[in-house]
């Protein structure tokens, strides 16, 4: 699996734990509506897993879902997330941090074109430590 998809089914599953440890999603008995909303969840994950490619417009539409419905537990996504996404979801970030990801990528195309392995993580880390020339 490539590392970028990779990358986005470890911010997914883990966006998935972390929300049962929140409301409504830590009820014993959860509403219908949050019943389908992790029903389709998991099923996003699966399609992930099994690298189906299609799976980005369903990723946008739960996302986007979330942010609307769940506006308590927006801090718990990875904001790389909805770049990566894209989609409506480019919506939910600001100018600067699309400035960012937009560095990250161009950064990405250089070591990809150098044939040079990277981590996402590590590459994110390191392009937020450095100061920024945005104005």
């Amino acid at each position: 699996m490539e590392s970028r998809t990779q990358y986005i089914l470890d911010a997914f599953a883990d966006l998935r734990s972390r929300m049962t440890e929140h409301a409504p999603f830590d009820q014993t008995d959860l509403a219908e509506e949050e019943l389908d909303f992790l029903e389709k969840w998991d099923s996003l994950i699966k399609h992930i897993q099994e690298n189906d490619h299609n799976y980005t417009f369903d990723a946008q539409d739960l996302l986007s879902r979330f942010i609307r419905c769940y506006a308590n537990l927006v801090p718990l996504i990875k904001r790389e997330l909805l770049w990566f996404v894209g989609g409506e979801c480019l919506h939910f970030l600001g100018d600067e941090e699309i400035a960012l990801y937009q560095q990250f990528e161009e950064r990405l195309y250089e070591l990809d074109s150098q044939n040079q392995p990277y981590n996402i993580t590590t590459e994110l880390t390191a392009l937020r430590e450095l100061p920024q020339a945005i104005h």
